[in-house]
């Protein structure tokens, strides 16, 4: 029965399986757009070759850089959002046992 049933609902359920499928792979191209740093990172590199070159100043590169780390922020942004990697937090040291309690003892003469 699960065959007929199947085939004669088809016409219904092809169109339906086709959409959804298309959307899924749009999705996912969407998602790797939103989280694709390489792009990124090769308009940093060839930003960083120009100015080396000569071919443009300080003022022009830094306004350059400073709109490519903007997008390098908000595809961290998209990872975070999509679980693919964490947040980035700041970094808190705890400070060693014993450090800072006592002075340091004085080393002991080498045996000669």
């Amino acid at each position: 029965m699960g065959l007929l049933k199947h085939l004669l609902f088809w016409p219904v359920t092809a169109p339906k399986a086709l959409v959804d499928f298309s959307l899924a792979q749009i999705q996912g191209l969407a998602r790797e757009e939103l989280t694709d740093d390489q792009r990124i990172r090769e308009d940093l590199m060839v930003l960083q070759m120009e100015l080396e070159v000569g071919s443009i100043d300080d003022a022009e590169y830094m306004a350059r850089e400073a709109e490519i780390m903007e997008r390098l922020r908000e595809a961290r942004a998209w990872r975070t959002r999509f679980g693919m990697e964490e947040e980035w937090a700041p970094l808190e040291f705890a400070p060693e046992p014993g450090v800072g309690d006592e002075p340091p003892a004085e080393p002991a003469d080498p045996v000669e």
